[in-house]
Order: C-alpha cells, then sequence, then structure tokens
C-alpha cells in the first residue's frame, strides 16, 4: 500500500498567466478539504532551491481568484538546471517533509518536475501559460484571458487605423507557438498572420 499525502508544496514558476491565483487557491482547498497540509514555495525553483516558503490556509488564499499575477511570485532560476541545483530543490522538499509538489507554469516548469521525478519525487504540473504550448492540453491557464485582450485590444487599434486609413501590424506574445496569433487573427478578420511554425520570407 502506498504512502498517504499529507503534505505538499505548491509553487509557480516562469512567466505569470491570469488564472495562477486561481489555481493556486483551488489547490490549497482542494488539499485541506482531504486533509493534506499546503506548504507555497515562492519564487518558483529559486525558492524552491533556497528554501522560501510559506504555510498556505484556507484563509491565506482568500480571495485570490479575481487578482492578476501569482501571489507565490515567479522567478527563473539558472542554478536548477544544473545537477547540483537540482539535488539541492530535492533536500528543501526532504527538509520540509513534503510528500509531492504541485507545479503551475509552462514548458520550463515542466521540464523541471520531470527532473525532479526522475530524482523519486512524487510531482502533479498545472499547465498556466498564456502560450498554449503544453502538449496534451486543450487550453491553459491564461490563453484565453491573452486571446481576449488581443482581440479587444485590436478593436480599439482598428478604429485610430480605420481614421487615418492606415494599416496596422501587430505583435503577439506566445514565443515558438502561433496559437495566439492565429486564433486572434482569425477573430479580428486580419488580412494576413505568420506564425513561427511556418518559415516566412
Amino acid at each position: 500500500m502506498e504512502k498517504a499525502v499529507r503534505r505538499i508544496g505548491v509553487f509557480t514558476s516562469g512567466g505569470d498567466a491570469p488564472g495562477m491565483n486561481a489555481a493556486i487557491r483551488a489547490v490549497v482547498r482542494t488539499s485541506l478539504h482531504m486533509g493534506i497540509e499546503c506548504v507555497g514555495i515562492r519564487r518558483g525553483y529559486h525558492g524552491l532551491i533556497n528554501g522560501d516558503f510559506t504555510k498556505l490556509t484556507f484563509e491565506s488564499v482568500s480571495d485570490l481568484s479575481r487578482r492578476g499575477g501569482t501571489m507565490l511570485y515567479s522567478a527563473r532560476s539558472e542554478e536548477f538546471k544544473t545537477p547540483a541545483g537540482q539535488e539541492r530543490a530535492v533536500a528543501t522538499c526532504k527538509m520540509l517533509g513534503l510528500d509531492a509538489l504541485v507545479g503551475i507554469g509552462g514548458d520550463g516548469t515542466f521540464s523541471g518536475l520531470l527532473c525532479l521525478a526522475k530524482r523519486g519525487l512524487s510531482v502533479v504540473g498545472i499547465p498556466g501559460t498564456i502560450d498554449n504550448d503544453i502538449a496534451c492540453s486543450s487550453y491553459t491557464i491564461g490563453y484565453d484571458t491573452a486571446m481576449n485582450t488581443v482581440v479587444q485590444n485590436v478593436d480599439r487599434l482598428r478604429d485610430t487605423s480605420q481614421s487615418h486609413d492606415r494599416c496596422s501590424v501587430v505583435e503577439v506574445m506566445g514565443r515558438g507557438a502561433g496559437h495566439i496569433a492565429v486564433n486572434t487573427g482569425l477573430a479580428c478578420g486580419a488580412i494576413a498572420i505568420l506564425i513561427p511554425e511556418i518559415p516566412f520570407d
């Protein structure tokens, strides 16, 4: 019989995405309902390596759903990419008595979780990135909000472009994934859509 999970850690990593706070709240409240204690790791893998943590309670995650960003902060960690950094992260998990780790973020977060899983930690990944570039996910946390933000701003830009009889070139985020560009371009009636997956001159 497997060991029961009594204490978990939750963190956000990489770029923040709308909905991360709601995801933290859901993890904490669901865990507490199941009798599992929750520890918040601040500043992603950087905080995991350096032991930057806080106890999460029912009250501490109240009113998070409507707030942007992430209450656990986020940071990138070059040190975590090294074997020594990963060992320090595992040591912190053991020191905190964590039975499992929940990471909310994008492909970098998921790559890090895979490294920790290979070192024997139980991990769960929640896809939180506006890029929508996590395999096997229909919609990542933050993607829908990002698309709506683009459409609203293009609608405003269109008024000015039309008034001055001009054409506008709009660049959107997404890094190496063209999901935001394709879907917002279609929604806004763009004349042309350039995406990183298809080479263009």
